[in-house]
């Protein structure tokens, strides 16, 4: 599942070791994610505001329903039955009906819409014939301009009738929540997916002529060298277009962090989930897989998603449905985490947000950079175009530090992660971006996520 992981339970990021209390003294590290900048525990409670806006437009749609739960798993959703159509019907009727309001209210009807992104949870477990009334709802509020449509998909919903149905919506780009193809790790996960499932649903996939991508999970329960190998050796060969490589992360609210808590559970070591992660890269350029953001390879570099590079570079992006945020026209904005309080505000004639923050200068210029670098570059001429800055005298003890530590190197007038920078992907970008906010304002604790 490409990374647009909105519905967290609660704000708190998640545990890390004991940071230095200046950001200098901090050492690489794998840990915090960066979701959103401006983190979203500094978004306020706030009324609607004109989001009217020239930018590119990109729409995400949440949908926060899931068969299974996974053991690991820390986002807010709910585990639906065979027999919740009503549930569904519900939830499908009230992101078409948010699509009307916000379109009126925040004047985006017939806003041209670069990119569509169905993520969750499970999109999948929403039946075709309510996902094209989604669509229908889309086409009539949005001018869609051969938009990219992203697709997540739980390979045990994968059969003809979704196929087809992905197909008659115009699904160009497919996404697998795999996160290990080694049956044994699998089922510590509590999933019930096997190898062969998995792999023949990715063999439908791409028979569609979609891009298809797959999601690997290094650090999990079980993980092994062996069983990691198989798991990248495996996307490899099924021949997807692009393998995403995440870290495991641990919240709080995850089955993982209690058991781990009551002293059941273990989990490989950070030195083994890095061996793990340098070990898959390499074995990924090795075949031809070039990095388009810095978790995210790419068969010949030639299938970059657009939808999140775009929005790390700070087009404009609405999110549907529970929990889902967005920036649109300088504005932050989060909806409503409760299902059913977001259902209610909906069907009510109400715009379910629940926070917004509107962006100052200065939060511009540091998301630019801190979400920017995600996508392994920075043009430093654009952004002293667009800022004012340049970046390279502003920051360039910091940029000179992560050079000698081999994760960044600037060329041709472009900041860029090395291949050892993109192994430290958020390290680095939470680093130029401590070092920012201190030419801002003289505060040099680390930058947390």
């Amino acid at each position: 599942m490409e990374p647009l992981k909105i519905s967290l339970v609660g704000d708190a990021p998640p545990p890390l070791a004991e940071a230095p209390a200046d950001y200098r003294g901090e050492t690489p590290n794998r840990n915090g994610f960066v979701v959103a900048w401006p983190p979203q525990r500094y978004w306020k409670s706030a009324s609607e505001t004109d989001l009217t806006s020239e930018k590119p437009l990109h729409l995400y749609f949440h949908i926060p329903y899931c068969l299974q739960r996974c053991r690991y798993c820390f986002y807010k959703i709910e585990i639906l039955s065979d027999s919740s159509h009503a549930q569904r019907e519900r939830y499908v009727s009230a992101l078409c009906r948010e699509i009307e309001l916000v379109a009126d209210a925040h004047r985006l009807r017939g806003r041209a819409v670069r990119s569509i992104y169905f993520g969750g949870g499970t999109p999948s477990v929403i039946p075709p014939e309510q996902l094209a009334r989604i669509k229908r709802t889309i086409e009539r509020c949005f001018r869609l301009k051969d938009p990219e449509f992203v697709f997540e998909i739980e390979p045990i919903t994968l059969n003809n009738r979704m196929i087809d149905g992905l197909a008659n919506l115009g699904v160009n780009r497919i996404s697998f929540g795999i996160q290990s193809f080694d049956d044994r790790v699998v089922a510590l996960t509590g999933r019930h997916d096997t190898d062969e499932k998995n792999s023949r649903a990715i063999e439908r996939a791409l028979q569609t002529g979609a891009v298809v991508n797959v999601d690997l999970l290094a650090g999990l329960e079980g993980e092994t060298m062996d069983s990691w190998q198989h798991s990248i050796n495996r996307a490899i060969a099924l021949g997807v277009h692009a393998v995403t490589v995440y870290k495991m992360e641990l919240y709080s609210n995850a089955h993982y962090m209690s058991e781990i808590r009551q002293g059941k559970l273990s989990l490989p070591s950070e030195d083994e989930e890095l061996a793990f992660a340098r070990w898959g890269l390499d074995r990924l350029r090795d075949n031809g897989y070039a990095p388009s953001t810095y978790f995210t390879f790419t068969r010949e570099g030639k299938y970059p998603q657009h939808h999140i590079i775009s929005r790390w570079r700070g087009e404009d992006l609405y999110g549907f449905g529970a929990s889902a945020f967005g920036t649109v026209a300088g504005h932050a904005r989060q909806n409503v985490s409760e299902i059913d309080v977001y259902l209610e505000r909906v069907e009510s004639g109400r715009i379910p947000t629940q926070r917004v923050l509107e962006l100052s200068s200065a939060d511009h210029m540091m998301r630019d950079l801190v979400m920017g670098l995600k996508t392994t570059v920075i043009d430093l001429d654009e952004y002293r175009r667009r800022h004012g800055l340049r970046l390279d005298h502003a920051l360039a003890d910091e940029i000179a530090h992560l050079s000698r530590e081999g994760l960044v190197a600037v060329e041709d007038g472009r900041l860029r992660l090395t291949d050892e920078g993109i192994v430290y992907g958020d390290y680095s970008g939470r680093y130029l971006g401590a070092g920012l906010r201190r030419v801002f304002t003289g505060d040099t604790k680390p930058l947390r996520a």
